[in-house]
């Protein structure tokens, strides 16, 4: 007789990977909801710190920052509102997907912000 091959299904490994695994999932999961909020947050300090880095020698500087902060702020809240506007009723009636009208409303938005400037 020969000898008995060794058993390579390890249940206590496995379950203990899979147990990891799942956290890993939930993590990423989780973690999803915070990347917009994680982009905004980055738009605002980059326009803060522009902001203070043009008005550092100049007096009332923190009133510049602080005004930065806020404009950054209303620019997020005026262009989400405007892109809702636009795509709103399109979506709505099912003429196209989010997908299709976020990416309509990124090329138009650009397009008309580039080209008309500060007309609009």
């Amino acid at each position: 007789m020969g000898k008995p091959k060794p058993k390579l299904v390890k249940p206590t490994l496995d379950k203990d990977l899979d147990k990891i695994a799942h956290v890993e999932e939930a993590a990423q999961h989780v973690s999803r909801g915070f990347a917009p909020l994680g982009i905004a947050l980055i738009f605002m300090v980059f326009a803060t710190v522009f902001a203070g880095a043009l008005a550092m020698d100049r007096p009332g500087a923190w009133i510049i920052v602080a005004a930065a902060a806020i404009g950054a702020y209303m620019a997020m809240n005026i262009g989400a509102n405007d892109v809702t506007n636009n795509v709103g009723p399109a979506v709505g009636s099912r003429a196209m997907t989010m997908g299709v009208a976020l990416a309509i409303a990124v090329v138009f938005e650009t397009a008309g912000a580039l080209i008309a400037g500060g007309d609009v």
